[in-house]
C-alpha cells in the first residue's frame, strides 16, 4: 500500500495542472491537448475520472477506505 499515496498525489496535481493550464493532455488527445473551451465535454470527463481516482487511491492509502486482504 506504501506505493498509493505518491499514486493518488501525482493523479490529483495531473488533474489540478489540466485545470489551471485549461489544457488536458490524455493519451489519444489531439496534438496540443483538449481545450476546456473549444471541447469541453472530452476535457471535464477525463479530468474528473482522474482527480477521483487519486482521491481514491489517497483515502486507501491513510486506510480510510479499507480494501479485502488478499488470499
Amino acid at each position: 500500500m506504501q506505493i498509493m499515496l505518491p499514486i493518488g498525489l501525482v493523479a490529483i496535481a495531473w488533474a489540478g495542472y489540466s485545470v489551471i493550464t485549461g489544457k488536458g493532455y490524455y493519451k489519444g488527445c489531439p496534438p496540443g491537448g483538449y481545450d476546456r473551451e473549444s471541447d469541453p465535454f472530452s476535457f471535464w470527463i477525463p479530468t474528473i475520472i482522474i482527480f477521483a481516482m487519486g482521491a481514491f487511491a489517497v483515502l486507501v492509502s491513510f486506510g480510510l477506505i479499507p480494501l479485502h486482504p488478499r488470499q
